[in-house]
């Protein structure tokens, strides 16, 4: 098995074992009054009608763009995250690279975290392209490697020591060359914004709900119960301690 097919699976199991893990901490990250799901939803205009989300997990996106007259549509490979998903609306078990929808039916096509943890990019964004309308906008969302202070970075090492284990959040944006693909694809980026979020640790729950959503390279107990026991001894020495997100938000018009 080639490493892109040990990536998938590794993926799959993950968002199978533990759906809605990304999300629960996503929604409790903050930047200012809002986290990175409002920040998405800022971008989508109240006229948008039909939207669909693409990697939709447990359904955060369709959660918070839900209006009146609106339909928004949460697909995701993973069948409970789809059944989690479907609480906040219509949601459907497919893969982001055949996506089970029609051409041309979305006025707006979303995704929070597919680009980071499905490859390759450019066919996730050419489905996302198929099936929204002209004019339509794909607005896909992902960690960045910046804005990070000096602190953050400290603190984020200071963490993965204690792991020993290279660790980070879903791969970052950056490194898929959005620039260049999102024109193969028949769309013009019209918007690229990036937001320091942060995600506050003050118990052993907090600790360990942050490391259950970190896509380690192995399933190792012992490298996530020291990371849980390293956060829980620097909040007991000085309190609340806060982990950066960096995310990511591109906007492009078909």
């Amino acid at each position: 098995m080639g490493r892109a097919a040990d990536r998938a699976e590794y993926m799959a199991g993950f968002h199978r074992d533990r759906p809605g893990a990304v999300a629960a901490v996503l929604g409790r990250s903050r930047a200012g009054d809002h986290n990175p799901y409002h920040w998405l939803s800022r971008a989508v205009s109240a006229q948008a009608r039909t939207v669909v989300d693409v990697a939709s997990g447990s359904g955060a996106v369709a959660r918070q763009l839900a209006l009146p007259g609106r339909t928004v549509v949460s697909v995701d490979l993973a069948a409970g995250q789809v059944q989690m998903a479907a609480e906040a609306g219509p949601a459907v078990q497919g893969d982001a690279l055949r996506l089970p929808v029609a051409d041309g039916i979305a006025d707006v096509v979303t995704s929070s975290m597919g680009l980071a943890v499905i490859s390759p990019a450019e066919a996730v964004l050419r489905e996302m392209a198929r099936v929204l309308r002209p004019g339509g906008l794909m607005i896909v969302m992902g960690p960045s490697l910046r804005p990070m202070s000096p602190a953050d970075a400290r603190e984020l090492a200071l963490l993965f020591a204690a792991m020993r284990a290279r660790v980070r959040f879903p791969g970052a944006l950056e490194r898929l060359g959005l620039s260049t693909v999102l024109p193969l694809v028949g769309v013009r980026k019209v918007e690229d914004a990036r937001e320091r979020y942060r995600f506050t640790v003050s118990s052993r729950e907090d600790a360990e709900m942050l490391l259950r959503a970190l896509y380690l390279p192995s399933a190792d107990t012992e490298q996530v119960a020291a990371g849980v026991e390293h956060l829980v001894k620097r909040v007991t020495a000085r309190g609340p301690v806060a982990l950066p997100i960096p995310m990511r938000r591109v906007v492009a018009l078909k």
